[in-house]
């Protein structure tokens, strides 16, 4: 049994940034109205997730929320899906009693437009209108779209902040995203600043798929820097990398690049990489490396912020800086 996905409530709107959380009581104060609601924002900012929060909490919740995307179809079948024909209701009948969700409203064509504008004249029962636009109203060409249908729609109108004004939302977001999934999975602090640093242009919408993508990836329960999808950890400063990296001798890079792996390897087994592991593993390879060896290594490494290094059982972790010098060390001793 298909089973529809649960409609989105206020509840469901993540985060706690008080230019979010001022934008989302704007919007609990739409839902108490009947006028027409305007929605801007950039891709993935989550403008049909407010659209259908305002509509769960109006007083028009228990009737139907339809949604039409106006870019998607022709002059002839947009007007069709919106007011039917020989007798068959459109959207606008559909949702009388509840709301319509306008997508891309500007790309409504002006014969389309001429109709709406009759339908929300006429008497009787019409629906609740919201509109939902990447367009601001600031660049609207106003030319192209009726002015007097434009003011019947643009009385309270919400504009959705974008993921890098509210960057502390982002952790508590990837956590929100991984529960949604039902996996029980553990993230590294480390992790955080890395998304942090991405300019995320794809908004929350593309949080969710780097969050979808580091649980795909991730093994032993924890998500690690090296989960984290290569496009977001190519933004690190890699020349930076390579420069540093040239200043070493070919027995050093060597080195460097056994420990590396080797603790690469235990982390992603959840398996402690202490001093002595490391030594006695170097025993079986090319590099032999003492404990003390090991340690000074592990200094040097530290230092660079290639790893950090942890008391008890957490043991040594790579880092995403020296992920990405691991990479370069390898290219360099092919």
């Amino acid at each position: 049994m298909i089973t529809a996905p649960q409609p989105c409530t206020f509840h469901n709107l993540i985060g706690e940034h008080q230019l979010f959380l001022e934008t989302k009581r704007v919007a609990m104060q739409f839902a108490l109205s009947e006028l027409p609601v305007l929605i801007t924002g950039k891709v993935g900012t989550g403008k049909d997730h407010f659209a259908q929060a305002i509509h769960q909490g109006s007083s028009r919740n228990g009737e139907p929320l339809i949604s039409i995307n106006c870019s998607t179809h022709s002059e002839e079948s947009l007007a069709y899906e919106l007011f039917g024909s020989d007798g068959i209701s459109g959207a606008f009948q559909k949702a009388a009693r509840g709301t319509l969700l306008l997508n891309d409203i500007w790309n409504m064509p002006v014969s389309v437009q001429a109709k709406l504008l009759e339908a929300l004249d006429s008497d009787g029962e019409k629906p609740r209108i919201i509109c939902a636009s990447v367009i601001p109203i600031t660049e609207v060409a106003k030319n192209t779209f009726r002015q007097d249908l434009f003011y019947r729609l643009n009385i309270l109108t919400l504009t959705l902040p974008v993921l890098t004004e509210r960057k502390s939302d982002i952790p508590l977001l990837t956590q929100y995203f991984l529960s949604e999934s039902g996996q029980p999975l553990l993230i590294e602090p480390s992790v955080f600043p890395l998304l942090k640093q991405h300019p995320f242009e794809g908004n929350v919408r593309e949080l969710k798929n780097a969050t979808d993508y580091m649980a795909a990836v991730s093994s032993g329960g924890i998500i690690h820097p090296y989960d984290v999808p290569p496009y977001i950890r190519d933004g690190l400063n890699e020349k930076t990398t390579k420069k540093k990296a040239k200043l070493l001798t070919l027995m050093e890079k060597a080195e460097f690049l056994f420990i590396l792996e080797t603790i690469k390897v235990l982390n992603e087994k959840g398996e402690p990489a202490s001093r002595r592991i490391i030594s006695e593993r170097s025993k079986n390879s090319q590099t032999s490396l003492t404990p003390q060896q090991v340690r000074s290594r592990l200094d040097y490494l530290e230092k660079k912020e290639y790893v950090t290094k942890s008391r008890g059982r957490a043991g040594t972790k790579i880092t995403l800086e020296g992920l990405n010098f691991l990479e370069t060390l390898q290219k360099q001793m092919m």
